[in-house]
């Protein structure tokens, strides 16, 4: 290293406060400038502060759009910090790196840089710079649309947050995982997190920070339709911005309440509203994602109030600004809204390719809850066929039901009611349940009560149908009932993906010609073919290999199948059930499962919730399965004590395991002629309980009764006189019961009503 003066020394010093002092006014062309005019005596100062006067002077050409250049100085940084060792100015070298190439679209190699710069901070032990790292780095992954990593990254920051003791980093921090897990669409967690963002800033008296979490917050709310709500956080950000916001927040609040009047049919309120939000953003922010989202909602406006020649022009705007900025989500808005507009003004092939391609894009993106927004708003307008506009209602009543958006899950099954009066009118014949009890799926559970009324009315559907859920929870059985249901008398083809050797599971599927390979003697049709005109259940999917995953989907495409040793593609028309217990979203995260035929399952997903969260399935395959064996007579109902035991147990195996217990029970029973049944039971259950039983013996008996009610309720359709006939008591008991444990039998299942 060379060897400098005192003098020289002081000269590079002033010189370093000097770029730093522009840098803090932002006079970027100033740094650069001098930068030009001093180049020989800043590249030959110490390599400590040349390379910190570098790394500023490739922040300041970063900028200004300098790209190229700003790598190139960031490089020579780098290279003088990097003969000084692992230091903590070397970290802050590759922060500025990774930054540059981010917005030069190098991700990858921006992610690399972050990741160098959070473990050199680690390793000399700066938890200040390493948050900032992970800051940056949960900020690229959210970025690329890969949400699940910028959550988990976030959430490593807090806990270095939390031992700096630094509130202030801790509330910010907490604001942006509630604003990732809106984009997940887990509204209830983005929610908890804005909520702490808030409560932390108020603490510590930082009403700007307070005033942004309250945006996004009620942002959170409008979009679960919770208005009063998201009205009286808006209206307690606007006192903030008012007192002490940028002209920025004001755009942001401007929009959001717009939006608020707009989805509650305060029309004109919500006009004069959002065309303030656009004039301040067209002054404040120009070719911005501002100005194009208040163009959005003014198109939206102008759809609501049918004035579709001013939606056309605002949406026409809108989409100029923000594919400028690549907005991708907000551009698949204003897709949307020019299919609504086609669709109103009768060019349906125009609504249609819209609403696909908004649909395509929000895929790509991973923003699940925007998409099926989409998807209701294209079912409602008319221009898709019925069956394809039940199917989108249908999916998102399903999402909405999984993340308890509870309002939109309202208003959905009332839109799905209005279709589906309409369906069932046109193809009566769809909804029939299979006339084969033996084929039923036995469930007393709304939620799968649901799913088994929403099949029935999928079979003209080419989608397939996906279905996730533990192990013995009964995804063979719910196969079996859609088939029963759509196709029964037709072939019904099942195989075990997880059973069959790779090197055998291709013959199978695809089979395979005389002489394709050694040992094929004559020809075998495979299961394809074979399921033709019915259904095809492909079990354990995801333990599918990827270079069988690729070739199914080019079945599941084109509907044709080439047998091996074949030059002859045979035609197919066969409804295609997926089962798996894995999660194939992580899997595909982690290569393990292929996007695309993920993308292509997931048309139609259900997910079928195990045993312990559905407990008043207990009875009814509890009673099923022992008259099945002969343990208990046709009319015979279980005695209460051995009742007990099979509703106190955990089942981690299931249905599944339920059945095997009653077989146990069967084999003990032949073994003993003499055998008592409860003390068999006892016996079976020994050591097998996976939940402690912290209840009193009240409340065990009450839970017992409860769903005897359940039970008898549900067989007796809802017929009270019945019920008690079932059960051996008076009408007027069964009355008070139902009404002390809040029992109620609505649209074929029974309810729990907390008053």
């Amino acid at each position: 290293m060379r060897k400098q003066t005192t003098m020289g020394s002081g000269l590079h010093e002033s010189m370093a406060h000097f770029i730093e002092t522009l840098i803090q006014k932002r006079d970027f062309v100033a740094v650069v400038e001098y930068y030009d005019a001093h180049r020989a005596e800043i590249d030959g100062a110490g390599d400590d502060l040349a390379g910190s006067m570098l790394r500023r002077i490739a922040m300041a050409h970063a900028s200004l759009s300098h790209y190229p250049i700003a790598l190139k100085i960031a490089r020579t940084a780098q290279a003088k910090a990097a003969r000084l060792g692992e230091s903590v100015l070397l970290a802050e070298i590759f922060m500025t790196i990774g930054g540059i190439l981010r917005d030069m679209g190098e991700l990858k190699e921006a992610e690399r840089a972050f990741r160098d710069a959070e473990s050199i901070f680690r390793r000399n032990d700066c938890p200040e710079g390493q948050s900032r790292a992970l800051n940056l780095l949960a900020g690229l992954f959210f970025h690329m649309n890969d949400y699940k990593n910028s959550l988990a990254i976030l959430m490593d920051a807090v806990q270095i947050a939390r031992k700096l003791g630094d509130r202030k980093k801790l509330a910010y921090m907490m604001g942006n995982i509630g604003r990732v897990q809106t984009f997940v669409g887990d509204f209830n967690e983005a929610e908890r997190y804005l909520k702490m963002n808030v409560d932390l800033s108020e603490q510590l008296g930082d009403d700007p920070e307070a005033a942004r979490a309250q945006l996004s917050l009620a942002y959170v709310q409008i979009q679960a339709a919770r208005f009063e709500d998201a009205e009286t956080v808006l209206r307690r950000a606007q006192l903030r911005i008012d007192a002490c916001g940028t002209d920025l927040d004001r755009i942001i609040l401007l929009t959001y309440l717009g939006e608020l009047q707009r989805r509650t049919g305060r029309l004109n309120d919500a006009e004069s509203t959002l065309l303030s939000a656009l004039t301040l953003a067209e002054k404040k922010s120009p070719g911005t994602a501002l100005e194009g989202r208040a163009l959005r909602q003014l198109a939206e406006l102008y759809v609501q109030n049918k004035n579709y020649r001013l939606a056309q022009k605002f949406a026409a705007r809108a989409m100029v600004v923000l594919e400028k900025v690549e907005e991708q989500v907000e551009i698949s808005h204003v897709r949307k809204v020019r299919g609504v507009i086609a669709a109103a003004t009768g060019k349906t092939e125009t609504a249609v390719r819209e609403f696909e391609a908004a649909i395509d894009q929000l895929d790509q993106t991973g923003v699940r809850w925007e998409k099926f927004d989409v998807m209701t708003t294209a079912a409602l307008t008319g221009a898709l066929p019925r069956r394809q506009s039940l199917l989108y209602l249908l999916r998102a009543e399903e999402y909405y039901s999984r993340r308890g958006i509870t309002r939109r899950l309202e208003q959905i099954g009332r839109d799905i009611r209005k279709l589906d009066a309409g369906s069932l009118r046109a193809a009566p014949t769809e909804s029939a349940a299979p006339s084969d009890p033996s084929l039923d799926y036995l469930t007393a559970s709304p939620d799968l009560q649901r799913i088994k009324s929403q099949l029935a009315k999928l079979g003209k559907s080419e989608l397939p149908l996906l279905l996730t859920g533990e192990t013995g929870v009964g995804k063979d059985r719910m196969a079996r009932y859609y088939h029963a249901c759509i196709c029964a008398g037709r072939p019904y083809v099942a195989i075990n993906c997880a059973s069959v050797p790779e090197t055998l599971l291709e013959s199978e599927l695809f089979g395979y010609r005389r002489g394709a390979f050694t040992g094929a003697d004559a020809d075998k049709p495979g299961l394809f073919v074979k399921a033709n005109g019915g259904v095809l259940f492909l079990d354990e999917i995801g333990d599918m290999p990827l270079v069988l995953q690729a070739k199914l989907l080019g079945v599941l495409e084109r509907r044709k199948v080439m047998p091996l040793g074949s030059t002859e593609e045979v035609s197919l028309d066969f409804k295609l059930v997926a089962a798996t217990n894995h999660d194939l979203e992580k899997m595909v995260e982690e290569g393990r499962f292929r996007r695309d035929l993920y993308y292509r399952l997931s048309g139609i997903a259900f997910h079928i919730p195990p045993l312990r969260e559905r407990k008043e399935d207990i009875p009814l395959l509890v009673n099923w399965f022992m008259r099945k064996q002969g343990l208990i007579g046709r009319r015979d109902r279980l005695p209460a004590d051995i009742m007990r035991r099979f509703l106190e147990y955990g089942w981690p195996g299931n249905i599944r395991e339920l059945e095997n217990k009653v077989k146990r029970l069967e084999v003990m029973a032949d073994m003993v002629a003499d055998g008592d049944l409860g003390e068999l039971a006892r016996l079976v259950f020994d050591g097998d309980s996976t939940e402690p039983d912290s209840t009193t013996l009240f409340e065990r008996v009450e839970e017992f009764e409860r769903q005897l009610i359940m039970e008898a309720v549900l067989a007796a359709r809802g017929n009270k006189c019945e019920a008690a006939r079932l059960l051996g008591i008076h009408e007027a008991t069964v009355r008070t019961k139902l009404k002390r444990y809040g029992i109620v039998y609505e649209g074929g299942a029974v309810a729990k009503h907390v008053s």
